[in-house]
């Protein structure tokens, strides 16, 4: 506490933080320590919209059914709970691939049966309507769907309106020949997935409806999972195709873009490094500012020297200067760093900042994560005791004789 209260009174006199080298200092930290924040809460949000797109739609594991065999909802659920206990709520679900029709223009698509009774409580699709509402079934005889927002866009589908698709199916009379079966549907919703992969391809509709189509019968592709911990995925997908044997294919929602999830966890370490970077840099700053300040206090330290101070005494006062000004810089920057990420959010809002085209999905949430923010503090806070620390130990060496000659 003394230490302390000498700094305020022996270094922060005549307002010697307001001048503008020290100024410079604050704002060269401040500037690099909000860099950092913005950077990692982006990086990390974009993990997060990411994952959040995946998991509402996809589920934490998917298990399909590769036989011809016919399955049953019921044993298969329970042989799944034998071999994976995490695995708490579950959904049967086809998968088609077709073709929509519609002014005049026709493209892929893959329809995506659910039963309504279990799909809320697997999967999140009804948060993710845009327009219209969340409902499956029939209306009138004809089965309702959903789509993703950049389908409903490229062939101008209206809500309440009957759109067309095509579902190519193998001729009985020869194998290698397909004979189109067409069904109509009804838009009740349009649904905004979190990738635009899912936005221009995916027709959701109910369980039955897909069965009719494909003429399944009441058979299914498989099953969605709801674990209770979906960091847990990757390795409840791996045991569950090691027990189901090859007649069963399962995937985990990580695994539905790796490669991307892979290159965001590589990025964020070498963003972190290259703008830590801009943190040493106003280090330097924090350090040539404390260099002046012992050659403007020579006279001062001789005193203090004289008076019986140790070196280490001394050296306690300016490290305590340098560390106060880089813990002053990194408050404002991570004050800064905040008000950052809650306008870079803002502004999609009004302007497309990452093409979905490049970046798999149109907007991105800024995820703060605590234990980032602490780590890019403590970080900063130790480039700047280490600056510091030479200087402060060249004026604790000041010979108070020195010091005092021509006083």
């Amino acid at each position: 506490m003394f230490h302390w209260w000498l700094v305020k009174r022996f270094v922060l006199t005549d307002r010697r933080l307001l001048t503008p080298p020290a100024m410079m200092s604050v704002i060269g930290m401040a500037l690099g320590v909000a860099s950092l924040s913005v950077a990692m809460g982006v990086v990390a949000g974009f993990e997060l919209t990411l994952k959040t797109a995946i998991i509402d739609v996809f589920g934490d594991v998917m298990v399909v059914s590769k036989g011809s065999k016919e399955q049953y909802v019921e044993p298969m659920i329970q042989k799944i709970k034998a071999i994976a206990p995490e695995a708490e709520l579950f959904t049967p679900f086809v998968t088609l691939e077709g073709i929509v029709v519609a002014s005049g223009k026709l493209s892929g698509v893959i329809i995506q049966g659910f039963d309504p009774k279990t799909v809320e409580k697997v999967l999140n699709i009804r948060s993710r309507i845009v327009t219209g509402e969340f409902s499956l079934g029939e209306e009138n005889g004809v089965p309702r769907a959903l789509v993703g927002k950049a389908l409903a866009k490229r062939y101008g589908l209206k809500i309440g309106e009957p759109f067309k698709i095509v579902l190519p199916t193998p001729s009985r009379s020869n194998s290698a020949d397909f004979s189109p079966k067409v069904m109509t549907f009804v838009l009740k919703g349009v649904l905004d997935l979190g990738k635009i992969e899912f936005d221009e391809r995916y027709v959701v509709t109910d369980l039955k409806s897909a069965q009719d189509f494909a003429g399944f019968g009441e058979n299914f592709s498989g099953l969605r999972l709801k674990l209770r911990d979906s960091g847990a995925a990757i390795d409840v997908s791996r045991r569950l195709q090691a027990e189901l044997g090859p007649s069963f294919w399962t995937k985990a929602w990580p695994e539905v873009e790796s490669n991307l999830f892979r290159a965001v966890s590589f990025e964020r370490i070498a963003i972190f490094i290259v703008i830590l970077t801009m943190v040493v840099v106003a280090s330097f700053n924090i350090a040539s500012n404390l260099f002046v300040s012992v050659l403007k206090r020579t006279s001062d330290i001789a005193i203090l020297r004289a008076l019986g101070f140790t070196q280490n005494d001394v050296k306690r006062i300016f490290v305590m200067h340098g560390m106060m000004i880089g813990a002053l810089g990194a408050s404002a920057g991570v004050t800064l760093g905040l008000l950052l990420c809650w306008g870079f959010v803002e502004i999609q809002k009004y302007v497309v900042i990452m093409p979905a085209e490049t970046y798999k999905v149109d907007h991105v949430g800024v995820d703060i994560r605590p234990f980032e923010i602490i780590g890019i503090v403590v970080a900063s806070l130790l480039i700047c005791f280490m600056s510091t620390y030479w200087p402060a130990r060249k004026g604790s060496q000041l010979d108070p004789v020195e010091g005092l000659r021509y006083e």
